[in-house]
């Protein structure tokens, strides 16, 4: 039989859809603020104009026909489209709500912003320099839709995808190294003031990036372990920068000092950080989001594979 999908019977396939999910003539009349007898009617008149019983009728409730189950199935994934399309309209012209780490954002993100915005004109994005703790309710309530964040925790109710590993490694001026000779041979630490990261992710322990370099590397050394500590990795490396002591560097916030000049890899030897980059999606099936989420992790990808060109002097993996 063949069937026009006029108005009555759209409203009608919309009625049934979610009368079959509840199976609930009450709920589906409490969902659409209508009698139950309104729902009864439209479902019998569904029936009537398809030529055949959708739902048993039964003392203890409803049960789905073979027919019906089957139409059911083709109706919620139907709908389910059609919510999913409306929403990404809506959303479309709104910008993409950006939360990363203020260290990473400035040394890495936003400088490569501009080849996203190249390859994606048609998407807006409002980056916010952050660290806070995130799960789905944090992301939710303030309206992120991605988020890069340098932890080792495993998130088990976000989509998260590994971005990027990380190495570990002591830099410091050309000057400040020329004023301590015997630190740059790798002999003392004397005299040497270590710059930390007070806070590489929430809740690390103190000195972490420093204690797993020099536990893998010089273990003697770690008696001295101490110093200035910022909030900031970038901080920590601006602090390097004005020859106020050793920072440990981590590779993707340090590339253009280290090619320039302005830092020296001082051992050239690089640990792997406790921790890695993590992008943090609140809906992957997003198009703004899925673009996004794209064009990083070919960044992050390309960063990886020049590594060894951008830091050639970390060859040497403890």
């Amino acid at each position: 039989m063949s069937m026009r999908l006029d108005g009555s019977i759209l409203g009608a396939l919309l009625c049934f859809e979610t009368a079959g999910r509840l199976l609930s003539f009450t709920k589906t009349a409490q969902a659409f603020n209508l009698t139950q007898s309104a729902v009864s009617q439209q479902i019998r008149h569904l029936e009537d104009r398809l030529g055949y019983s959708l739902f048993v009728r039964q003392a203890r409730g409803l049960k789905l026909t073979e027919k019906g189950g089957i139409l059911l199935g083709t109706m919620s994934s139907a709908f389910f489209d059609i919510h999913r399309t409306l929403q990404a309209l809506d959303m479309s012209d709104a910008p993409l709500q950006v939360s990363c780490l203020p260290s990473f954002a400035l040394q890495w993100l936003m400088p490569r912003l501009t080849e996203f915005h190249r390859q994606q004109p048609n998407v807006s994005v409002r980056l916010k320099a952050e660290f806070q703790v995130l799960d789905r309710q944090a992301m939710e309530s303030d309206d992120i839709d991605v988020a890069v964040r340098y932890d080792p925790v495993q998130y088990s109710r976000l989509h998260a995808d590994v971005i990027l590993d990380e190495t570990l490694f002591p830099v410091a001026t050309p000057a400040y190294l020329a004023k301590h000779p015997s630190f740059a041979k790798g002999k003392s630490l004397d005299g040497i003031v270590l710059l930390h990261d007070a806070a590489p992710w929430v809740g690390a322990p103190e000195f972490v990036e420093w204690r797993t370099w020099l536990e893998a590397v010089h273990p003697a050394w770690i008696a001295q372990l101490g110093g200035p500590q910022f909030n900031f990795s970038s901080l920590a490396i601006t602090a390097a920068l004005n020859h106020q002591g050793v920072a440990m560097a981590r590779a993707a916030l340090v590339h253009d000092e280290i090619a320039s000049g302005r830092l020296v890899d001082v051992f050239g030897t690089h640990v792997r950080a406790p921790a890695r980059y993590v992008l943090l999606s609140r809906n992957p099936e997003d198009p703004r989001t899925a673009a996004f989420s794209d064009w990083l992790k070919a960044e992050c990808a390309r960063f990886d594979e020049a590594r060894p060109r951008l830091l050639p002097s970390g060859s040497r993996q403890a």
